[in-house]
């Protein structure tokens, strides 16, 4: 209940109360009164109601905006734009977590013809509004915006929220407003959908291309070039065939998680830490546990090793 709801209602209980010793006449006054504030108090009630539908209106199309993002960053792109329509917002930047770094990625204006700048990373400060957003996984605002975020953010307040993937807190949203708490409980929801699209893009649309990338890279390790082309029409000798490939790649995959299997992908692309957290939308310190696993399950001390047992699983 904000300000002037309990205003309101204290004003109506004040009343009632004087009812109960007023005399005839003042008590006929007093009814008046006390008619006028809950009249008022329904208006605001169905003003709420319909803010309230508005905004769900607003996540379900912003919802559906995401749903065909082909890549992260066509994602990242799009979830600004749909968080300035459902803040009321003018600007938003999107920025990825790198340990206590906030690493900035895209901006969204809502200016005709402006990109913002993107401000230059910053340190994560404790009792910071973003480290209570993330501690809290919630919506913070807070009325005094950043020296480091007011070339973006205006000075007019802001509110942040973390975005979560597999569990874990991989990006900050910023809106350059002071959020009321149903705006804030929209935004809370979006972002808890923006991290599932996260997880469904690199599930689903990023696989293909790292599945590409990973018989691309192979190729280039190895002597065969030619270790996943169809043999020719009429050709009887006994090459594998590209199923036999997909199983000998599964074969070396098994023992891992989905999540893992994706990092293997990258690392066979010869992609560093940095370049696997921006694709995957995960932090550096997350890749590193992620490899640390990985090297462990695969019997490998290093990437090298890893690969090379890549380039020698049966095919």
């Amino acid at each position: 209940m904000n300000t002037g709801d309990a205003d309101l209602e204290r004003a109506i209980a004040d009343l009632l109360t004087d009812m109960r010793t007023a005399t005839p006449e003042r008590a006929a006054e007093l009814g008046r009164r006390l008619v006028d504030l809950l009249d008022r108090r329904k208006a605001l009630a169905e003003k709420r109601t319909a803010e309230v539908g508005a905004l769900a209106s607003g996540i379900d199309r912003a919802v559906h905006a995401l749903d065909d993002a082909a890549s992260s960053a066509e994602l990242m792109r799009r979830a600004c734009e749909r968080v300035a329509e459902l803040c009321s917002a003018r600007k938003v930047l999107l920025s990825r977590l790198e340990g206590d770094r906030i690493v900035p990625v895209i901006s969204f204006s809502t200016d005709p013809g402006t990109t913002p700048s993107l401000p230059l990373g910053f340190d994560l400060v404790a009792g910071s509004p973003e480290a209570h957003a993330l501690a809290t996984s919630t919506v913070t605002v807070d009325e005094v915006v950043p020296e480091s975020m007011r070339e973006i953010l205006g000075n007019s307040g802001f509110a942040t929220v973390p975005v979560l993937v597999d569990g874990n807190a991989t990006a900050l949203l910023h809106v350059d407003t002071a959020l009321d708490g149903p705006r804030r409980h929209a935004l809370s929801v979006f972002a808890e959908m923006l991290g599932g699209c996260f997880e469904r893009v690199g599930l689903e649309s990023r696989r293909e291309r790292q599945d590409l990338l990973l018989r691309e890279s192979a190729r280039r390790w190895s002597s065969d070039t030619d270790f996943d082309a169809l043999p020719p029409r009429g050709a009887t000798d006994s090459a594998p065939s590209p199923t036999e490939h997909d199983d000998a790649d599964q074969r070396l995959l098994d023992p891992l998680t989905d999540r893992e299997a994706d990092v293997v992908r990258l690392i066979l692309t010869g992609a560093s830490n940095a370049a696997i957290a921006a694709e995957l939308v995960i932090t550096v310190d997350t890749v590193k546990s992620h490899v640390k696993r990985i090297l462990r399950k695969l019997g490998a001390t290093n990437r090298a090793e890893l690969i090379a047992k890549y380039q020698s699983t049966p095919r």
